[in-house]
């Protein structure tokens, strides 16, 4: 299996240095771009002095050219950011944000929850808000992912298998 070229956006905060951890381990996947924007000209070291003997590329803003080389979009940056992104995808692109910006359905409801208008309303139907460890098999049909956060998570993943068992799924 060919390696997997990733985009990291938002790669200096705190998200986004323990998502380059979590990358430079992967067997499959090349980390391509590093991209920020008060950061452009550093090397993630500068951020966790535990990456300085990792070869990684140094910090960059993120230009829609960059799409073109690489087949995965992780974004760790303030809501409504991701959108804006995910209007620039190519079909080979699968984004996969770690923030809000796809975690609901309806544009009203965001704009109610988080005090913004949806930059991607149409690309809200592309995406799917999902744990990927509770349904992998859902996730191809969608290029755009939208990932829950910390608390949803460590509830989700223990509480999940035991409703499952309890209504004898297994």
């Amino acid at each position: 299996m060919r390696k997997l070229n990733a985009l990291i956006a938002g790669s200096t905060g705190y998200i986004g240095v323990q998502l380059i951890k979590l990358l430079i381990k992967h067997k499959y996947v090349n980390v391509k771009y590093l991209c920020g924007n008060s950061s452009v000209g550093k090397k993630i070291s500068y951020f966790d002095k535990s990456l300085k003997s990792k070869k990684l590329p140094k910090i960059i803003k993120f230009k829609k050219e960059y799409l073109n080389k690489v087949d995965v979009v992780f974004t760790a940056l303030p809501n409504g950011e991701a959108q804006t992104i995910s209007n620039n995808l190519l079909k080979n692109n699968v984004l996969i944000d770690l923030a809000a910006d796809f975690r609901l359905k309806n544009k009203s409801e965001y704009l109610k929850w988080y005090k913004q208008k949806h930059k991607a309303i149409k690309n809200i139907k592309k995406s799917i808000y999902s744990l990927p460890e509770i349904n992998k098999k859902s996730l191809k049909k969608f290029n755009i992912i939208g990932c829950p956060g910390c608390y949803p998570t460590s509830i989700l993943l223990p509480l999940i298998p035991l409703i499952k068992k309890k209504n004898n799924q297994y």
